[in-house]
């Protein structure tokens, strides 16, 4: 039913990559323009926990210099809507 997936990356073309992903799964489709309702079959599947990326704290930083360029984005998956 619900699930969630966290991916950490270290470089901006991996970030790049997931965040476009994540925004594709979790945004609504083209729609004709003027629609009133949007339709239950054309709401998203996911949604995203975080809308920026989780990076790490000055405390991590100091003790894990490597976890700098560490960007941490959440995707969540909603409820079946054939359920």
């Amino acid at each position: 039913p619900h699930g969630r997936i966290s991916v950490i990356t270290f470089q901006s073309l991996e970030d790049r990559l997931v965040k476009t992903m994540f925004r594709e799964q979790s945004s609504l489709p083209e729609l004709p323009h003027g629609l009133p309702v949007i339709p239950d079959q054309m709401q998203p599947d996911y949604k995203l926990v975080n809308r920026k990326p989780i990076v790490p704290s000055d405390d991590e930083l100091a003790a894990n210099h490597r976890a700098h360029s560490a960007k941490l984005r959440i995707l969540e998956k909603l409820a079946s809507k054939h359920s």
